[in-house]
């Protein structure tokens, strides 16, 4: 049981730090049927950075001279959560042309940030859920006859919103693929496109309220120091790694985004 209490917080503090934040960790709690306390804990350790980022990425990338691409691939490589890390790039948007010595365009770095964060991080939790329930349920967890739980236990446990993710996305792939991209814009994005976001902006308000009012400081603070160093520690190299990817292996890339 103390094994399974382990492994079950080290990989819901492992997704929530290197896939999506709080959708992460709640995806993949449900997935290993982790114990209740194991969630509050990651979502807390996630929410806390996540603050921190939205302040620090931009100062920093702004202190660096980054161009407006290169500190959105920065952000969306480094943030953990979707919320903050579009907050944190529309920041740097704002400089774009505003601040000497950065160059680019505002919409790069929204655009750079989203094709990291949405299309490049987000997309593996489906992935990650589906490969970690069946490690928890043919490594980790055993009823007290000692036999393995069955396996349709994974389709119960799979988080069925990635679905939805995924048909959605195939369904406005098809709808816009006979639409040039300011066609698009006329006619799918307004009219059709537009209206879920907004939806989706006040879903997400409301999830993110309640996931906050469920937030409980003092499960983190009863858990110990180590779960909170251990989280840091992969914030540290998600900063490092994703600057070194972003500004130095495909600054390129990044500085030309949408040109």
């Amino acid at each position: 049981m103390w094994k399974r209490r382990l492994s079950g917080l080290a990989a819901v503090l492992g997704v929530g730090g290197s896939v999506c934040g709080v959708s992460a960790a709640i995806a993949v709690s449900g997935a290993i049927g982790a114990r209740k306390e194991v969630a509050p804990i990651a979502i807390t350790l996630v929410i806390l950075w996540a603050i921190v980022m939205i302040f620090v990425l931009p100062l920093a990338a702004r202190s660096l001279g980054l161009p407006a691409g290169v500190a959105g691939a920065w952000i969306g490589s480094s943030e953990f959560a979707d919320a903050a890390g579009i907050a944190a790039a529309q920041t740097y948007a704002g400089y774009a042309g505003n601040v000497p010595g950065i160059d680019g365009t505002g919409d790069q770095a929204v655009t750079a940030f989203t094709l990291m964060k949405v299309i490049g991080r987000d997309v593996w939790i489906g992935v990650w859920a589906f490969i970690l329930a069946i490690v928890s349920i043919t490594r980790w967890e055993e009823n007290r006859l000692g036999s393995r739980p069955k396996a349709e236990e994974i389709w119960w446990r799979f988080p069925k919103f990635v679905l939805g993710f995924l048909i959605a996305s195939v369904i406005v792939s098809f709808a816009a693929s006979g639409h040039a991209f300011a066609d698009y814009n006329k006619t799918l994005g307004a009219g059709a496109v537009q209206p879920i976001k907004d939806l989706r902006t006040w879903a997400f308000a409301f999830g993110f309220l309640s996931i906050g009012l469920s937030t409980r400081v003092k499960l983190l603070a009863n858990a110990g120091a180590k779960p909170f160093w251990a989280f840091t520690s992969g914030v540290a190299v998600n900063v490092v790694l994703g600057f070194v990817l972003s500004a130095l292996v495909f600054a390129g890339y990044w500085s030309s985004l949408g040109r």
